[in-house]
């Protein structure tokens, strides 16, 4: 039996993902969970072979989530379940430890058959997605202090404010956005810079001068 735990903040979406998967007799869905706070919660009180992960999340996004949990579970795979598909990003969730990456429009054979293979460690990325890694990985080398990268104004306030110390969710009312449209600047911000989390891309813009 393969134990899941899934990670979504879109109710409807966490309730239709179970029912397909609930239909397999070798998947069992163990938890579900809002954003990343309340994954690591989950994980300290279940135990867990998969963990289906969306990359945007409030509170804490996908790619934060990764990071911490690949640090304390660093054997749990973990598939990631997104609209996302940035060669980048793709690049940079699994260089983060992910063990698979499939986008929300995979077929319901898709889905299962790619837990059943991340259940055993096997990488799983949607087909046509393949090219988008390779022109990522050719793409020019990451920005190097005086070589900055182009960052937009409503990101470089996201910065700021990060620097600043605060939550998601209050940089989220100082610009007038929701939670999932911050989490997007993040994610996007991490790949730009290079980092993995807050604490790096805050220390990379003051050695930058961005802030």
């Amino acid at each position: 039996m393969i134990k899941i735990l899934l990670a979504d903040d879109h109710q409807i979406l966490l309730d239709g993902i179970k029912a397909i998967l609930e239909r397999d007799p070798e998947l069992r869905v163990v938890g579900t969970a809002a954003n990343g706070k309340e994954v690591l919660l989950k994980l300290e009180q279940v135990a867990v072979d998969v963990l289906l992960l969306d990359l945007q999340m409030p509170v804490m996004d996908g790619l934060e989530t990764l990071t911490h949990v690949k640090k304390d579970y660093p054997h749990l795979n973990v598939l990631m379940l997104t609209t996302n598909d940035e060669g980048s990003i793709i690049t940079s969730i699994f260089k983060s430890g992910a063990t698979g990456y499939l986008l929300k429009n995979a077929s319901q054979e898709t889905l299962i058959q790619g837990i059943k293979d991340a259940a055993i460690g096997k990488k799983v990325l949607s087909p046509h997605l393949t090219s988008k890694m390779i022109e990522s990985l050719s793409e020019k080398p990451k920005a190097r202090p005086g070589d900055i990268p182009k960052i937009t104004k409503r990101e470089l306030e996201v910065v700021k404010l990060i620097a600043r110390e605060y939550t998601t969710q209050q940089i989220a009312d100082a610009l007038f956005v929701s939670t999932n449209t911050v989490a997007t600047h993040k994610r996007n911000l991490f790949v730009k810079m290079d980092v993995k989390n807050s604490v790096g891309m805050v220390k990379k813009a003051v050695d930058w001068g961005m802030i």
